[in-house]
């Protein structure tokens, strides 16, 4: 537990990684997107995604994490149990705050502000916010989960079988979306899927994800098990 403990320690120490690049990153385009508001002079509603930045940094996140951290933390005798549990700990936390504060931000941005007087809506989103506020938390938490352990467990089959394991895993998430297109445009089933699909909640589409997200963080810890350094 102390090595665990030590590993989140060694994460926690780097704050520019977890915390001030990817909301100075975000905070940027909310500047962007409020400055355009106020040229719009209120006159529609404002929507923007550029909230999805916050998500998008922590993919590749989980892509650069381990090429930073991970010789650093066995070279000071961490176990690799350790150093995973710790890292899983560490997102787990970075991902639960975020969520809180993102939350937060779009209480403040509809039910005080109005968007910020010029209605821009950046924090609050239809659909995605469309539930009670239990749902939106683990919206944001478990997308941003799963989008960091989809990076991590990419690098983690570079570092356990180094490019040859990294390009075949590209070539087959190529193939495998091309074929699942080419099928669906043959069988001409895009809009029965579209239509089976807006048939569920941003919530219940998250909960989907979940096992995707135990699969990559298993993945990761037994790439990792067998790595070298």
């Amino acid at each position: 537990m102390n090595r665990t403990a030590g590993i989140i320690k060694m994460h926690y120490r780097d704050k520019w990684t977890w915390f001030i690049i990817p909301w100075s990153i975000m905070m940027f385009s909310f500047v962007v997107n409020l400055i355009i508001g106020v040229f719009l002079r209120g006159e529609e509603v404002h929507y923007t995604g550029g909230i999805s930045s916050i998500f998008i940094y922590l993919f590749i996140a989980g892509m650069f994490t381990l090429s930073q951290t991970f010789p650093f933390a066995i070279s000071l005798s961490a176990r690799r149990k350790d150093y995973f549990l710790g890292t899983a700990a560490m997102v787990a936390m970075v991902s639960a705050v975020t969520a809180a504060a993102l939350l937060l931000l779009g209480i403040i941005e509809t039910q005080l502000t109005g968007g910020w007087g010029v209605r821009v809506q950046f924090f609050h989103l239809p659909y995605v916010n469309d539930g009670n506020m239990l749902q939106q938390l683990w919206i944001y938490f478990s997308v941003m989960l799963h989008l960091f352990f989809f990076g991590f467990v990419m690098a983690s089959v570079h570092r356990r079988f180094r490019m040859t394991g990294l390009i075949l895993l590209l070539a087959i998430m190529l193939v495998v979306p091309a074929v699942a297109v080419t099928v669906l445009t043959y069988y001409r089933w895009w809009d029965d899927m579209f239509g089976w699909l807006s048939g569920y909640t941003a919530f219940q589409h998250t909960l989907w994800m979940l096992p995707l997200t135990i699969v990559y963080a298993l993945l990761s810890y037994l790439f990792l098990r067998k790595s070298t350094v």
